[in-house]
């Protein structure tokens, strides 16, 4: 099995070679996906590719400071041209990055690219670059700039560390690494703009947000026999609000709480499913997601479950199906 090394150096060659480049980022993107496919977007821009960069939704509002973010299209229809590289950035299958029904309209003769860091990923791709030991996908990116002798813009820089500062939780969180921190420290070098990433990502909480948190706070429970600290989030307490409030509590609680291994937030949606977000500091977490239908890395996790969240007397809430809950 060719190493990742041979592989960063692989695509780089079919880069080079493309006339066509479709870049793709997964469903509900977060900065790592963004980052990642972001500064991917900038260099084959760079080079004169005729580029397009495909996501399902439009990339948070955060991430405004990014030069590439307006470039982003969520029309289908791009997948009805010929490309010469499809790359497929930080999604573990195609339904996650949502293409999965797409991916057959393309017209015969691309190549498909998988890069990412997910220990589910499935392998997808005519090439696949996935290290589960890497802090974020933007940590592989960084490896193929610098393997491959590409010169680092601000731009791309920018783009870098940001997947690296979200996933990382601002290097915080038990997936940092001494390879992402001589990474982050070379890409600053380079012009990377961590100030507008620390304002925009993490200094941005609005006070309506903060008075959600206060509620999702106010029914934390410590469930010493499971070292699991929980807490939970109903539909009607984010009805007209933001749909990204809630967005960041996982890691700040998993940075701050003291005294449980593993955090557990249980969030209601709209189409009567309820998400679970695990963070732990030693726990492979990823192994409780799938039992639950879902995945992600070894100390972030999630799933999503049909149903709704009762809460009874004890102030623990239950998960019960949509007959059961009216």
């Amino acid at each position: 099995m060719p190493d990742i090394s041979h592989n960063l150096k692989r695509i780089h060659d079919m880069l080079r070679r493309a006339d066509r480049v479709l870049i793709v980022s997964h469903k509900k993107p977060d900065g790592d996906t963004i980052g990642a496919s972001a500064a991917f977007l900038n260099w084959c821009l760079r080079e004169q590719k005729q580029t397009t960069i495909f996501c399902r939704d439009a990339p948070p509002n955060d991430f405004r400071y990014l030069d590439a973010l307006h470039v982003y299209t969520s029309d289908p229809a791009v997948f009805e041209q010929a490309y010469d590289v499809v790359i497929v950035f930080d999604s573990g299958d195609l339904a996650y990055c949502g293409i999965d029904r797409l991916i057959p309209k393309l017209p015969p003769g691309y190549a498909l690219v998988n890069i990412d860091h997910h220990a589910t990923n499935t392998r997808f791709a005519h090439v696949n670059i996935v290290d589960t030991n890497a802090s974020s996908t933007a940590e592989i990116a960084y490896r193929f700039f610098a393997e491959n002798g590409i010169r680092i813009d601000h731009a791309i820089a920018t783009c870098l560390l940001t997947g690296m500062c979200t996933d990382t939780s601002n290097f915080s969180n038990a997936a940092t690494n001494p390879r992402v921190l001589d990474a982050a420290s070379d890409l600053l070098a380079q012009g990377g703009r961590f100030y507008d990433i620390l304002t925009h990502v993490w200094q941005n909480q609005s006070t309506e947000a903060l008075r959600l948190w206060g509620r999702m706070l106010s029914r934390l429970r410590h469930h010493r026999d499971y070292d699991v600290v929980s807490t939970y989030i109903l539909e009607s307490d984010i009805a007209n609000t933001e749909s990204d409030l809630v967005s960041g509590i996982a890691n700040f609680l998993n940075a701050t709480v003291h005294g449980a291994d593993t955090i557990l937030i249980l969030k209601e949606t709209g189409d009567g499913q309820v998400k679970g977000s695990f963070r732990s500091l030693k726990r492979d977490v990823t192994k409780l997601a799938r039992l639950l239908g879902g995945g992600g890395h070894t100390r972030a996790a999630g799933f999503t479950v049909t149903g709704r969240i009762v809460e009874d007397g004890s102030g623990i809430p239950r998960i019960v199906s949509g007959e059961l809950a009216s």
